[in-house]
């Protein structure tokens, strides 16, 4: 069965201040009013269903997700994302950027509910296909033109408000501001929402944009489209916390407490073993000072008293040399003679010389400790960038792991900075299969057994 719902009509499926049917915008309100239903949260609470939500802006994730639902032995419900020119006032051949911008700008996240991944909430919903899942939005460079006529280029996060700029249903909300306009007041989008409330008022929120000039504007945003960050924003931290890709402040807070009082527990005992044996130090150190304070008068000197007092003071425990070995005590001296003449004789014996070494025999200096081989070969993730065809499809995956250099070809710009899953799902995409992911970098992966065996054949 197939419902396909054009974002025309005041749907409950349609965004925060969009303007369609029966949703106008004048006066009385700002276009849509209501929150968007989610579909595929209402097709997960049925728990036996699996669930793909995707769109035309990964190919690969679209068409991987539905050929794996139609194999299930189970209901499957299909969630697909498709913008209308028409109805959301695009260009014709635009639908596809519009779709990728939906994505990257949170409006509709991909994600993959498989009810047969694992026993845990976290297993079976997947929301691989998103990009900087780690972020609160993905970063863009905007490139234009300054006063002097110089190419520049800044760093801007994609909100919500810069993908719904780009479509006519939202046109109402945004206002371009005249450069001798622009004051203090005014606030970058991204900030602006990230503001407790109480502390938005005398702020005038923007998004920035590229004229037909290519220098840069300023665009002013409404009230709604705030309202539409918080609540994608909000949507989009439940389904990580679905996931377990983020932790709820409750849960946070519990986890907290539990560690501090593990902590203190600690403390407090090495705290307790770190007086006790201070103590004891304190109880046998003066008798082996004293000990060895004879003894090195017994060794310059002579006289029974002092052999006297010597043998009345208790034996030196055996203590560590500095570097964990134990060494005795020093031994108890010799009974003193009786005085001798202090004649010297005339001849004074030769030590003893150390016997020869047999013929033939080579000395041999002590051998350093064998250094242990690593077990396996470490390989870096790489690219063989000269055959790249610039498809996107490592980039959309993850650009902070993939980035183009000058000539628009990809390389492994951060290996550390994702998956081992994305370096290898990237390898699978790559339709000239130039992507190595090498070794893994995290050893606790989840289901790095499974993404080594399908990584092999790419290194």
């Amino acid at each position: 069965q197939v419902y396909s719902n054009t974002g025309g009509q005041a749907c409950t499926s349609g965004y925060t201040g969009q303007v369609a049917d029966m949703a106008a915008y004048g006066k009385a309100q700002h276009g849509k009013t209501e929150t968007r239903k989610e579909l595929a949260l209402l097709a997960i609470a049925h728990r036996g269903a699996y669930v793909h939500q995707s769109s035309q802006a990964s190919a690969s994730h679209l068409v991987a997700g539905v050929l794996k639902g139609l194999h299930k032995r189970r209901p499957a419900v299909f969630n697909i994302y498709t913008p209308c020119p028409v109805e959301h006032g695009l260009a014709d051949d635009s639908s596809q950027q519009a779709a990728r911008l939906a994505l990257e700008s949170r409006a509709f996240p991909f994600l993959t509910y498989d009810p047969d991944a694992g026993p845990n909430f976290a297993d079976c919903l997947s929301l691989d296909g998103n990009p900087s899942p780690d972020e609160t939005w993905p970063t863009y460079t905007v490139k234009y033109l300054d006063d002097a006529g110089a190419e520049q280029a800044v760093d801007v996060p994609l909100t919500i408000a810069d993908w719904a700029a780009t479509e006519a249903r939202f046109k109402q909300h945004f206002t371009e501001v005249p450069s001798d306009a622009w004051n203090d007041a005014m606030m970058p989008f991204h900030e602006f929402v990230a503001l407790p409330a109480d502390e938005r008022d005398g702020r005038a929120p923007y998004i920035l944009a590229v004229g037909k000039d290519r220098t840069l504007r300023r665009l002013g945003v409404s009230a709604e489209m705030v309202q539409l960050a918080q609540e994608r924003l909000h949507f989009w931290s439940q389904l990580k916390q679905l996931a377990g890709l983020e932790i709820s402040p409750a849960v946070h807070d519990a986890v907290a407490v539990a560690l501090e009082a593990e902590f203190d527990q600690r403390l407090s005992a090495v705290r307790a073993e770190y007086e006790a044996k201070i103590s004891e130090l304190k109880a046998s150190y003066p008798s082996q000072i004293a000990r060895r304070l004879a003894e090195g008068l017994l060794r310059h000197g002579g006289g029974s008293a002092i052999a006297d007092l010597l043998s009345s003071l208790p034996e030196v425990a055996h203590t560590g040399n500095g570097n964990g070995a134990a060494v005795a005590g020093a031994p108890a001296p010799a009974p003193v003679a009786a005085p001798v003449p202090t004649a010297v004789p005339s001849a004074v014996a030769a030590p003893a010389a150390a016997p020869a070494p047999a013929p033939g025999a080579v000395a041999v200096a002590p051998s350093a400790p064998a250094v242990a081989d690593d077990d396996a070969l470490v390989l870096e993730a790489y690219i063989d960038s000269a055959r790249c065809t610039t498809c996107n499809e490592c980039t959309n995956l993850n650009k902070k792991v993939f980035a183009y250099n000058a000539d628009k070809q990809a390389y492994v710009k951060d290996a550390h900075a994702g998956t081992y899953q994305q370096l290898v799902t990237a390898a699978e995409r790559c339709p000239v299969s130039i992507i190595h992911p090498g070794t893994p970098l995290n050893p606790k992966e989840k289901d790095l057994e499974k993404w080594v065996k399908r990584g092999a054949k790419f290194n």
